[in-house]
């Protein structure tokens, strides 16, 4: 019958299958001897987060000049701008939405947003990703159980080691 391809799966022989098998618990013992991981125990320790990191975002009210251009430029229209109560149109975020891209904090000319390394973050629904202008205003409330951060370098033969550096912020927040 034409277009009808019959497919077979091949088999491997009883060597084949023993090599792989092998090959298998040769990389299980080298793992055990010479880990090659990078494991943390979160959250008692927390990865150091690059310099550029861009986490969650940081609003100040007091230089927002309600130019629209955070909301403008927002490439997932994350960010709306609602009236408040003196008047004048102030930002909020759904985060949601967001990409975490920082264009809101890049094209911001007066600095109202700053950019954090802040993540750890977990909302109970939906509905409230949507940080309203007063919500920004608010620091959040951190409950952290890690002590420092934790840095992985990558050392000959690619071997992986685990470094803790001296205890330093590890929010990463912004402070005036």
């Amino acid at each position: 019958m034409p277009g009808v391809f019959k497919i077979t799966v091949p088999s491997p022989n009883f060597p084949e299958r023993v090599k792989g098998h092998l090959t298998a618990l040769a990389v299980g013992v080298r793992e055990v001897i010479r880990p090659n991981r990078m494991t943390i125990q979160y959250p008692r320790e927390r990865r150091k987060l690059p310099d550029r990191f861009r986490g969650m975002l940081q609003f100040d009210i007091s230089k927002c000049i309600s130019c629209f251009q955070c909301a403008f430029v927002c490439p997932a229209n994350a960010i709306v701008m609602k009236r408040g109560p003196d008047g004048k149109f102030y930002p909020c975020v759904n985060y949601s939405k967001c990409v975490f891209c920082h264009f809101c904090a890049d094209t911001c000319t007066k600095g109202a947003w700053k950019p954090s390394k802040f993540m750890d973050v977990a909302f109970p629904t939906i509905e409230d990703m949507l940080l309203t202008t007063e919500v920004l205003l608010k620091p959040p409330k951190v409950e952290r159980e890690d002590k420092r951060t934790v840095v992985y370098e990558l050392r000959e033969g690619d071997l992986i080691m685990k470094k803790l550096p001296p205890e330093e912020d590890i929010i990463g927040v912004e402070k005036d």
